[in-house]
C-alpha cells in the first residue's frame, strides 16, 4: 500500500509537523512494505526537504493544492491522509484544502486535530465539506467523535478514534530513576544545551510547546508566589519558542508580556524560559526531571494536546484547566483539573499535590498506566488498519478493531 500524508512537516517548527513525522515512522514500523510519502505545507519553503517529501504546497497559493493532487495521482498513491488543523491551510477559512480534496481520485482520510464547540460559520462550512468528501474521519477521543456527530461533520459510522501517539523514549522516561539516563541511553550531556540553571534540590514544574496566548501561561506565573511561599525550591520551566503564526501576526508581544510579569512578581529565581523548539531527547530529559506538569490553557475547545500526551506518557502528574482533552486524558487520576482563569485554584492544586507524596505518587502511577497505551507502536498499527480500511473501501462497524 502507498500512503500520502498531507501536513506541515519537518523542518517547520510546528506540533502537527512533529506529529506527522512520528506517525510516518510508526506506520513504516508497523508494516515495512508500506510506502509513506509526504506532501508538506510550507510557509517559507526551505531549500531542502527530507527524502520522503514528494511535493510541497505553499500555504497561500491556491493552485499548489490541485497540483499536489495531480502529483499524488501520478505516483499511484492508494490513500491520502490529510492532517487538518485550523491555520495551516490558505484561503478564507482555510478553503484552499478543498482544492486538493476535490481533485483526489483515491480514498481520503481526514484527521481532526481541533474540533471547536462553536466554530465560526465559514470555518464550519469548510470543515464540513472536507469531512463529507472523506472516506473516514479520524479523531483522538470519544468526546471529539461525539462533537463531530453533533455538528453534522460526519456520520458516526465514518468516524474512527485512534489515540495521539507518544515516542517510546518518553514512556522509558516515565520509569527512569536517573533523569539523565533514559532506557539504555545516557542523555545527561545534552541537558547542558538546554541552558538551564542548576536543578539540584529544586522541585520542577514545567510546560512545553509552541507559545501563544491560548496556553494561558500567565495563569501559572501568577500562581507561583503562593506556591513558592510554601516551597521556595520550586522552579517553573517554560520551554518552547513562540508559535511561527503568532510571530507572523503579533511578533513576540506575548512572550515579552510573560517576562514582564515575572519581573513584576519578582520571580526571577523561580521561572526559566527555554526559548527554542526542543528535540525529542531534550523533551525526554525535561519531562524526566519534571515533578509536576502544567497546562493552564484558556479555552475548553482544545480537543487534543500533543504536549499533554507527551507529559502523561512520560509519567508526569498534571495540573490543568478542564479543556476537553485534559478531561478525557486525566480522568484516570493522572492529574487535577482547576477552573479556567483562576490562578489561586491552580496554586492550591499544586500545593496539595506537592504537600502529599501519596497523592503525587498516585497521580504519577496513573500517568504511567495511561502512557503505556500511547506508544507510537500501537498507535501506528491502529492508524494503518484505518488507512487500509479506507483504501479497500470496505468499512467495518465504527466500534471494530482500529477504533477505541
Amino acid at each position: 500500500m502507498r500512503v500520502a500524508i498531507v501536513s506541515t512537516y519537518q523542518p517547520r517548527p510546528c506540533g502537527i509537523a512533529v506529529f506527522s513525522s512520528d506517525l510516518r515512522a510508526a506506520l513504516v514500523e508497523a508494516d515495512s512494505s508500506v510506502a509513506v510519502e509526504i506532501v508538506s505545507i510550507v510557509r517559507d519553503d526551505p531549500h531542502s526537504h527530507p527524502p520522503e517529501v514528494v511535493a510541497t504546497i505553499r500555504q497561500d497559493v491556491a493552485s499548489d493544492y490541485a497540483a499536489a493532487a495531480s502529483e499524488l495521482a501520478r505516483r499511484d498513491v492508494d490513500v491520502v491522509l490529510i492532517e487538518h488543523e485550523y491555520g495551516i491551510f490558505g484561503g478564507d477559512n482555510g478553503k484552499f484544502v478543498l482544492n486538493l480534496a476535490n481533485e483526489l481520485t483515491v480514498p481520503m482520510v481526514v484527521t481532526l486535530h481541533t474540533v471547536l464547540a462553536s466554530p465560526p460559520v465559514g470555518k464550519a462550512a469548510t470543515l464540513r465539506a472536507l469531512c463529507q468528501r472523506a472516506t473516514l474521519v479520524m479523531v483522538f477521543t470519544e468526546t471529539a467523535r461525539r462533537m463531530v456527530v453533533e455538528q453534522g461533520l460526519a456520520e458516526f459510522e465514518r468516524i474512527r478514534v485512534v489515540a495521539h501517539g507518544a515516542p517510546d523514549i518518553l514512556t522509558a522516561a516515565a520509569w527512569s530513576d536517573n533523569p539523565g539516563v533514559i532506557g539504555d541511553r545516557d542523555l545527561a550531556g545534552q541537558s547542558e544545551g538546554l541552558g538551564l540553571p542548576s536543578l539540584a534540590g529544586r522541585t520542577v514544574l514545567s510546560t512545553f510547546g509552541l507559545i501563544s496566548d491560548s496556553k494561558g501561561l500567565e495563569l501559572a506565573i501568577r500562581a507561583l508566589p503562593a506556591i513558592t511561599a510554601v516551597h521556595p525550591e520550586v522552579i517553573y520551566l517554560i520551554a518552547g519558542q513562540t508559535h511561527p503564526e503568532v510571530i507572523h501576526k503579533e511578533g513576540e508581544s506575548y512572550r515579552l508580556g510573560l517576562q514582564r510579569l515575572v519581573h513584576d512578581l519578582d520571580l526571577y529565581d523561580h521561572v526559566c524560559f527555554i526559548d527554542r523548539f526542543l528535540t525529542i531527547d531534550e523533551l525526554a530529559l525535561l519531562l524526566a526531571r519534571t515533578d509536576l506538569y502544567l497546562t493552564p490553557y484558556r479555552s475548553p475547545d482544545q480537543i487534543v494536546s500533543g504536549a499533554l500526551t507527551y507529559a502523561v506518557a512520560a509519567g508526569c502528574p498534571v495540573v490543568s484547566t478542564p479543556y476537553f482533552y485534559a478531561e478525557d486524558l486525566l480522568s484516570s487520576g493522572a492529574g487535577v483539573l482547576v477552573p479556567f482563569g483562576d490562578f489561586s485554584k491552580l496554586a492550591a492544586a499544586v500545593l496539595d499535590l506537592l504537600g502529599s507524596p501519596a497523592k503525587l505518587g498516585g497521580a504519577r502511577a496513573a500517568a504511567r498506566r495511561v502512557g503505556a497505551d500511547l506508544r507510537w507502536a500501537s498507535v501506528g498499527k491502529g492508524t494503518l488498519e484505518l488507512l487500509s480500511e479506507a483504501a479497500q473501501g470496505v468499512l467495518r462497524p465504527a466500534g471494530a478493531a482500529g477504533s477505541r
